[in-house]
């Protein structure tokens, strides 16, 4: 396919794959269900494949997210609901839907403190091949692929130390590294066996890209040690990766926070792409495209802490523009903010966002 007739489909898969597409490809989280009822007159309770797609096209993204089915934080009515915004996952975690958390809920009981906590549930693991897995991308595929509009999906899936922490909490997490640093370590491995299950079986149901959802930082540096993210947790995010690869997917690694300790590490597991390097945690996105830019497809970076929530149209348009003259110039770079669209960012800057990106986002 000519880069001038290129779908956006096309556009986000060619830039994935290194290949200099027409453009630079728009894509970001839309995180705030007052966007689906301005643009599209649709208020949905919960998460939905084919609206998700409807917006990304009626706002001019060139992707959307579909989470898998049972994606940890993700509510759903199959759960077990105690109130209107309480439940207990198939994990046994319990959440709370908060204001600010759509499409998520926050995690307000954690099941696993010691390895007897962890037994039963390891005993009993939740069906990584279960059809309703899939309800969100198979929907989401049918409306995005075939015609002229084409659209590409990415599908989240979650990666084994964001499991271990909705599984046991940062605190518990922290006390086992030293006490029990094997529990933690068959957690991460038997987490990261299970996603990658489900990871295959989206590919097999047609998405064009897999997001990995695995925080590894904080504001300021990496959650744990790096020396103790090698040993403990790497090997088996490596394992997971290999395995979707092997699949066929191009898989984007998702960590909110400053992993710049760890990007060597986390570039040699193979990844396509890198999201959502918050600015806001200090990540430069110009030393990690001199670093990078070569092997891996950037996504992310301009700041959704302060700018697109409280900052004009017109000094959005100034950050993309930032962002895209720092890591458009050779391609592998897709525009997206270093979050989401959450609650709180106006339509006016998310349009702002978009109409930037396409007119400073060609090559020419």
């Amino acid at each position: 396919m000519s880069p001038a007739c290129m779908t956006s489909r096309a556009r986000f898969t060619s830039a994935l794959q290194g290949v200099r597409p027409d453009r630079v490809p728009i894509f970001d989280w839309v995180n705030n269900p007052a966007l689906y009822t301005e643009v599209l007159g649709e208020d949905p309770a919960m998460y939905d494949g084919a609206l998700a797609v409807r917006l990304a096209r009626a706002l001019g993204l060139d992707a959307a997210w579909v989470p898998s089915g049972g994606f940890m934080g993700l509510p759903d009515e199959r759960f077990a609901w105690t109130d209107a915004k309480t439940y207990v996952d198939e994990w046994s975690t319990t959440y709370q839907v908060g204001e600010g958390s759509w499409p998520l809920a926050f995690p307000i009981g954690h099941p696993v403190r010691t390895r007897r906590d962890w037994q039963p549930i390891a005993a009993a693991l939740p069906d990584p091949l279960a059809n309703w897995r899939l309800k969100y991308a198979e929907a989401a595929v049918a409306e995005a692929h075939g015609g002229p509009d084409e659209t590409a999906v990415v599908a989240g899936i979650r990666g084994p130390f964001s499991s271990a922490w909705m599984l046991m909490g940062l605190q518990e997490m922290s006390f086992a590294l030293v006490d029990d640093p094997t529990l933690l370590e068959d957690i991460f491995a038997t987490t990261a066996d299970y996603w990658a299950a489900v990871g295959c079986r989206l590919a097999a149901a047609g998405v064009d890209a897999v997001v990995v959802h695995d925080d590894q930082g904080s504001g300021r540096a990496t959650f744990i040690a790096p020396a103790q993210f090698r040993a403990r947790v790497l090997p088996h995010l490596r394992r997971e990766i290999a395995s979707l690869r092997a699949a066929g997917l191009p898989v984007i690694l998702h960590s909110c926070g400053n992993i710049a300790a760890i990007l060597p590490d986390l570039v040699g597991t193979g990844i396509a792409g890198l999201n959502n390097l918050q600015r806001s945690a200090g990540m430069d996105l110009a030393a990690v495209k001199s670093d990078y830019g070569d092997r891996l497809c950037l996504i992310g970076n301009v700041d959704a802490t302060n700018v697109m929530p409280g900052a004009s149209p017109a000094e959005v348009t100034q950050a993309v523009v930032e962002c895209l003259r720092v890591a458009a110039p050779g391609g592998r770079y897709i525009l997206a903010t270093d979050h989401s669209f959450h609650e709180g960012v106006p339509l006016a800057n998310v349009r702002a966002f978009i109409a930037a990106g396409k007119e400073h986002g060609s090559y020419n």
